[in-house]
């Protein structure tokens, strides 16, 4: 027997007997010989994985697998590795090994699924979708397929498409809850508010008190009285009792909106809340020319988000209105310029937070920074509508061109509004980025130019480390 023989067996028995520390040691030993092809690493990446230790098993993968050798690499080795590699959210090398595997197995589902559903979230709509018709086309329709190649014809602006690969997939599957759940979210990013309540019900109806199916009912669900009873006492300049409304509701709103109605508020009454600076677009708005650096290439970033696959116009369930937007353009992306401007974003967010020290941001230094981010384009009569980011700490939007028209003091046309009892109206300009709360109210005054208006915006979370 072959020194890595006996030594993989010795490991191999220490793991069966429990002892996972004994048996990575004998793993590791026959993973260093010499001589061993890259599939000696595959009981030590099996058992990192099993006992979750992700990153070790990309680390261990990565310094013994040259991605020359993947093609003669044993794709169970593969799997291993680029599912640990999406679990601890390094997509791209789960990419790169997930494209060897689909190549070499096209016909094999799974890999299919999980590589476009990366290619997906990393914006790669059509090359998603090109991956899901090669095996579609090799091992026939399945239900996760399916889904994900309704997804790609709804980002790529297809609907009636997506509509019907939707229905296909409940046709194939009526008592399936995932089927009727999944066509249920695509209603209601659409707008198809009651068609998305049918369905969900139906999940109801295969699996009765589904939290899932519960929650989204409860999403799409117009918020009742409470929200409308606020702001129609602000309409009515009834700040006071707008303020006591809130405060007697608070339970019935949930956090980001709360924090939104606030804003709303004249200063006197926002003083029942805490700060009143703290909801004052005024204070809370910090402004930071980009034109005194040269670090960040406004040309390249403005030809990224115009030949962005994703850029179509008016993308159901976002606020743009006559307006082209893209997906996820900035998480996992490989271009020089996007990733110059993260790390800018993310230092500039850092100083933000620290200096304004607000209690509903949580920050400090001993968490992480994530940044997401999509292209906008405006042109005549584009605009964004009034909304929030509830999904996230801190946003904002870098402009990377503009027009003599948006950057007037004199006209608003163009303008990013803050509307709140303290109205804050910026005429955006090339190199200007933009950082503010998510709960801040927002919206854009329509362009009246054919002239190209290009941002992109973005949003920051913070998790412990």
């Amino acid at each position: 027997m072959s020194d890595f023989a006996s030594i993989s067996k010795l490991g191999i028995q220490a793991a069966q007997g429990g002892n996972m520390i004994l048996a990575e040691k004998y793993f590791r030993q026959a993973a260093e010989l010499t001589g061993e092809p890259p599939e000696a690493i595959f009981n030590l990446c099996r058992l990192l994985q099993m006992q979750g230790r992700h990153q070790d098993v990309v680390n261990t993968f990565i310094n013994k697998v040259n991605p020359k050798e993947y093609q003669r690499v044993h794709p169970q080795l593969l799997l291993i590795a680029s599912q640990s590699a999406k679990d601890c959210g390094d997509n791209t090398i789960a990419i790169q090994i997930l494209t060897t595997l689909h190549d070499r197995h096209p016909e094999n589902i799974e890999t299919s699924n999980l590589l476009s559903t990366l290619q997906i979230e990393s914006g790669r709509i059509r090359k998603a979708s090109e991956i899901i018709k090669t095996t579609i086309q090799v091992s026939g329709s399945s239900a996760s397929l399916l889904t994900n190649l309704a997804i790609c014809e709804a980002e790529l602006g297809n609907l009636k498409r997506a509509d019907t690969i939707h229905q296909e997939i409940i046709k194939n599957n009526p008592r399936e809850f995932l089927a009727h759940y999944n066509y249920g979210r695509y209603l209601a990013t659409v707008g198809d508010i009651s068609s998305a309540e049918e369905s969900f019900k139906k999940c109801l109806e295969i699996v009765p008190d589904a939290p899932e199916a519960l929650e989204a009912i409860n999403q799409i669900k117009p918020k009742g009285t409470v929200i409308e009873e606020f702001y129609a006492k602000v309409e009515t300049n009834d700040d006071i009792g707008a303020a006591e409304f809130l405060k007697n509701h608070t339970r019935d709103i949930n956090g980001s909106n709360y924090l939104s109605c606030i804003c709303h508020l004249n200063k006197e009454s926002r003083l029942i809340f805490g700060e009143p600076n703290h909801f004052s677009p005024k204070h809370l708005v910090y402004q930071y020319n980009l034109n005194r650096e040269t670090v960040i290439n406004l040309n390249s970033l403005y030809d990224y988000v115009k030949n962005s696959e994703t850029l179509i116009k008016d993308r159901p369930g976002k606020p743009t209105v006559k307006g082209q937007q893209t997906h996820e353009i900035i998480k996992n992306s490989a271009n020089e310029a996007v990733i110059g401007l993260s790390k800018k974003i993310k230092a500039l967010a850092n100083q933000y937070c620290q200096s304004l020290n607000i209690p509903f941001i949580k920050f400090n230094e001993g968490v992480e920074t994530e940044i997401s981010g999509w292209g906008v384009v405006l042109n005549d009569g584009g605009h964004q509508k009034l909304h929030t980011h509830p999904e996230s700490t801190i946003s904002g939007v870098i402009y990377i061109k503009t027009s003599s028209q948006t950057e007037s003091n004199i006209r608003e046309s163009g303008n990013i509004i803050f509307p709140s009892s303290e109205k804050l109206s910026i005429a955006p300009y090339r190199g200007l980025i933009i950082l503010f709360p998510s709960y801040l109210p927002h919206s854009t005054v329509a362009t009246t130019e054919d002239d190209e208006r290009v941002c992109i915006a973005f949003n920051i979370n913070y998790k412990a480390i």
